[in-house]
Formats: structure tokens, C-alpha cells, sequence
């Protein structure tokens, strides 16, 4: 058994099996490896293998040297009898002199068992496959806590971030309401002075008040020239924010291109003719029908032709053109000019609000630079686009391009509101309709109540939603006025009360409100109203309105 003795010991073969051992055929121990020595401390030369190991999954627990023997061909599991520790080990048995020499390793199938036995890695071999796995096992614990860390850490940011998008979104909210609110507040409080100024404007012009002078009457249109340019600049900026807030709805209906373009042009014919310019209109009758909402497409091109004329010269001239375009599936209309032109440099930045180009005489001109910018994003909000083409001192051309389908230019001709209609006063009777006014500005009563009462209507006045109520109980008007922003109650909550009597459910009310916000119109429409006006109105439409519903007007 010399042999066996210097292989045992042999340094590199310790080093080999670290948790060898070698019994004599008392079970009693002779040698053992250094790993085990160090785990076990209490296996030292001499103490028997029962006092520190029993077998395992063997289907008995003594250690006999005859079933030992008939093993040297399979592997043997030892069990620590103190701790977790188990060893898969492989019997060699040495006849000279009668040795068993146990080979083998741990039994570890986690990283983790290791830490209780008081195992480590450098106790392995290095041939010890076990030490590869043990490795991967713990990489992919390692990668595992930390992909669960990574988690924790991705679900605790994502969790913040929601809050944080959370309170931005409030605050947003908040902002973009008080927005809102102040739009709505400036349009009630800008509108409402100029309804007193335009309407009386109108009702001196008209003598309501007394004849007047030439020259009395040239300042009196002076003052309306005025507020309708206030007026037209405090739309402009409306229309722009409520763009910008994505607040604005379109009405879509089939329109009459060419009705629409007459129509814009109409707004113009003064000034051009003031300057001698010419304007000419060319239809294609193939784009005879656009889908668009009528009021905003009357608004831009009305914007174009305003440019038009006031960037050229006295006895110049300016087109209107539509095309269809069937390679585009768009409708093309076109306002050209004979005026100043753009430079290129100027065109990148024509279309941006607020701005004014550099050129000489285009400073002889007033403007806040709204309306080639409203004109954009209100194409834009069509699905369309709008194209420049200029050349200093030869003129420019404003294209607007809107999506269209061929099929609709076979829509039926649609007819403009209140078309042919003869709104002349004097078929109504002395003592005409009783109308009842609502509103809470002593001068928007006098002025309105003073240009109706010359059109023979009786008016009735009321300063608030709650005494509308007892005004139209008692006195029951042919129809209503009704001011939407009143003290006591308000004019939405008075037209709600009153159409939920029966008595008056026919009654014709009309809102009559200086609020211009989205929203505003369907809310006075739910509420009952009949129709919905935005002050200042000209009080010529007011009484044709009035008129239409009191079926007082007559076709021509």
C-alpha cells in the first residue's frame, strides 16, 4: 500500500481533491483533504466517519466496509451529521495495505447553500465543474437581483414621472382654464365698450338721434372705422389664441366657392375703389362646391384681398382666381396683386404673428401682423396650405390650397342666409312687436333700445336674468334679448327657467353676449336659445334676425 500512501501524500494531489479522505476498514479516519479539514474541523486523523457523516439515499445509514467495498463503481452522498455540508464522493479501494480512499466534492446546487457550510470557491479544485456552475448560477442571481433592482429602481422613476406628468398635467389644465377664462373675460370686456361705440355709431348715422352735419357725419364714420378695426384686431387676436389652445371648431358645410369670394370681395370694394384698384374674379366652374367651414374661409381670403389692397398702389390691380386641382385632389384659390412684393428673406418669416416686414412703404401702413398668420393656421386647420410666390416691386400671389373631392362640386347649390330678403321697417306697424331687452350696461340699453324703438319696435327693458323672468311672466314679450353675463342670475339659467314653461316654449329668445369663446354658443343653444349673436352686432343684422324670427320678413 506504499503506493497509495505517496499518492496521498502528494502536495497536487491534495490539491486535486481537497475534500478527499481515506479510511481504514474500522471506518476509522486516516487522512483527510484540506477543505474538509478546514470545514470540519472535528474530523482529524483518528475520529471514526460516524461521528461527523452518515450515507445518504442509500436506504440505510451505517457505514459498513463490505457495502463500501461493492460501491467503487457508483458515486456515494455523505451527509454532515451537524450542518447542511454534502459530499458526492467515489470509493477507491486499496488492497495492500486495505484502504478506502474517498475522492469527490461538495454537493451544491445554489451559491447561496455555501455561505451557511462555510464554503468558498477557492475550496473547489480547479477542475471542478462544479465551480463553473456554481459560478453561472451565481452570475445569474447576481443578474437577477439586479434586472429585480433595475425593476424597482425603472417602477419607482416611472411612478414619479407619472406624479410629476400628474401635477405638469394639472397645472397645465389650470393654466390653459385660466386662459380660457381670460380670453373669455377680455372678449366680454373689450366687446362690450365697442357694442356701445359701433351701435352708436350707427344709430347717429342713421338720425336716430337728430340729423347731422357733413362734417359731424365724416367724424361719426371716422369713430365707426375705428371700432370696427378695433374690433376686427380684438377677433384677430381671439381667434388666434383659441387656435393656439386648440380650441377652435370648425363648422363644416357645403359652400359656393364663387358666392363666398363675391361675398369676401364685398368687404374690400370701398377701399380699392378709394385707391382705384381693380379687382377681378375668376371661377373655375369645375370647383364649384368646397367643403369648408364658410365663415373661417370668408376670413381668410377677406385677410388676402385687405393685403392685397394695402400693398398696392393707387390705379393698381387685383385677382381672385379658384382652380381645382385634380393631381392634388385641392381646390386652389388665388389672390395676386400688382403691389410692392416680398423679398425672399422677408417670405421665411411672413407668416409669423406679430411681424412686420422691413420694406418702406410697407411701414406707411398700419397692422399688428395677424392676419397672414391667422390665414395660415386657419388653412392648416382645414388640412391645408398656403403658398407664396412675389417679386419686389411687381407684386405677390397668396395661394391657398384646401382638400377636395370632385364628388362634391355635384352638391346642389347651397343659398346664402337671408338672401333676397326685404328688411325695410316701414311694413311694420306703428306700435310693432314688444321685445324684450336684458342686459346689465345702461349704455348697451340705451343704445340698443333707442335704434329698435326707431324701427317701431315697443321695448321693454330688464338688468337681470332674475327680473327677465318676471318681465316675460308679466308682460309677455313677442320675443327676448338675452345678455348671457348678468348680475343675480345669469342669462343661461333665465333661458333654462323660462323653457321649462310651457308657456313659453315657443317663445323666440336670442342670446346677445359678448362671450366669443368655444363652447359658448352650444351652451346658450342647450340651454334654449333660438340663436346666438356675438356683440358688437350691427344693428341692422339685429333687426333683420329679429325680424326672421318674428316671420315679419318678406321675399322679394
Amino acid at each position: 500500500m506504499t503506493s497509495t500512501s505517496t499518492i496521498i501524500d502528494h502536495e497536487q494531489f491534495r490539491k486535486l481533491f481537497p475534500f478527499m479522505f481515506v479510511l481504514d476498514q474500522s471506518m476509522k479516519v486516516l487522512e483527510i483533504g484540506p477543505a474538509l479539514a478546514r470545514i470540519v474541523v472535528e474530523m482529524v486523523p483518528g475520529s471514526m466517519l460516524a461521528d461527523h457523516f452518515k450515507l445518504y439515499r442509500f436506504g440505510q445509514n451505517a457505514l459498513d466496509a463490505e457495502f463500501l467495498r461493492r460501491q467503487t463503481a457508483s458515486l456515494i452522498v455523505f451527509k454532515s451529521i451537524k450542518s447542511n455540508l454534502f459530499l458526492r464522493m467515489q470509493v477507491l479501494f486499496v488492497k495492500n495495505p486495505d484502504r478506502y480512499l474517498f475522492v469527490g466534492t461538495p454537493w451544491v446546487r445554489a451559491a447561496a447553500e455555501m455561505k451557511g457550510i462555510g464554503i468558498v470557491l477557492p475550496d473547489f479544485a480547479l477542475h471542478d465543474s462544479t465551480v463553473d456552475l456554481l459560478q453561472l448560477n451565481q452570475t445569474a442571481n447576481v443578474s437577477l437581483r439586479d434586472a429585480r433592482e433595475l425593476n424597482i429602481t425603472l417602477e419607482r422613476r416611472v411612478a414619479d414621472r407619472t406624479s410629476e406628468l400628474s401635477i405638469a398635467n394639472a397645472e397645465l389644465s389650470r393654466v390653459m382654464q385660466s386662459k380660457d377664462d381670460f380670453l373669455s373675460a377680455m372678449s366680454h370686456e373689450l366687446r362690450t365698450p365697442l357694442n356701445a361705440i359701433l351701435g352708436l355709431s350707427e344709430s347717429l348715422c342713421e338720425g336716430v338721434y337728430g340729423g347731422l352735419t357733413d362734417k359731424q357725419s365724416k367724424s361719426i364714420n371716422t369713430i365707426a372705422e375705428s371700432g370696427h378695426h378695433l374690433l376686427s384686431l380684438i377677433n384677430d387676436l381671439l381667434d388666434i389664441a383659441k387656435i393656439g389652445a386648440g380650441k377652435m371648431d370648425l363648422d363644416w358645410t357645403n359652400s359656393n366657392l364663387e358666392d363666398v369670394c363675391k361675398s369676401s370681395m364685398r368687404f374690400i370694394s370701398g377701399l380699392a375703389s378709394k385707391k382705384k384698384i381693380s379687382v377681378l374674379l375668376f371661377t373655375d366652374p369645375i370647383a364649384s362646391i368646397i367643403h369648408a367651414d364658410q365663415r373661417r374661409l370668408k376670413q381668410i381670403l377677406v385677410n388676402l384681398l385687405s393685403n392685397a389692397v394695402k400693398f398696392t398702389e393707387e390705379g393698381g390691380h387685383i385677382s381672385l382666381q379658384t382652380r381645382s386641382n385634380p393631381e392634388r385632389n385641392a381646390i386652389e384659390i388665388s389672390v395676386t396683386d400688382s403691389g410692392i412684393g416680398i423679398s425672399n428673406s422677408d417670405i421665411e418669416r411672413l407668416f409669423r404673428p406679430f411681424t412686420q416686414l422691413d420694406s418702406k412703404l410697407s411701414r406707411q401702413y398700419a397692422g399688428t401682423g395677424l392676419g397672414l398668420s391667422l390665414v395660415l393656421r386657419l388653412a392648416e386647420l382645414h388640412g391645408g396650405s398656403v403658398e407664396v410666390k412675389s417679386e419686389l416691386g411687381k407684386g405677390s400671389c397668396f395661394t391657398v390650397s384646401l382638400p377636395w373631392s370632385e364628388s362634391k362640386s355635384h352638391f346642389p347649390q347651397v343659398a346664402p342666409a337671408y338672401k333676397n330678403l326685404d328688411i325695410s321697417t316701414d311694413r311694420i306697424a306703428a306700435k310693432g312687436p314688444l321685445i324684450l331687452l336684458v342686459d346689465d350696461n345702461e349704455i348697451n340699453l340705451s343704445t340698443v333700445g333707442d335704434y329698435l324703438r326707431a324701427q317701431d319696435f315697443c321695448v321693454i327693458l330688464a338688468r337681470n336674468g332674475l327680473e327677465a323672468i318676471q318681465v316675460v311672466r308679466e308682460r309677455k314679450p313677442q320675443l327676448v334679448l338675452m345678455d348671457i353675463q348678468l348680475p343675480v342670475m345669469d342669462g343661461i339659467d333665465a333661458i333654462s327657467i323660462l323653457r321649462a314653461d310651457p308657456t313659453f316654449a315657443s317663445l323666440p329668445i336670442l342670446a346677445l353676449t359678448s362671450r366669443a369663446m368655444v363652447g359658448d354658443r352650444e351652451r346658450c343653444i342647450e340651454a334654449g336659445a333660438n340663436d346666438y349673436l356675438t356683440k358688437p352686432v350691427q344693428l341692422k343684422q339685429l333687426t333683420h334676425v329679429i325680424l326672421s324670427h318674428l316671420n315679419l320678413l318678406k321675399i322679394k
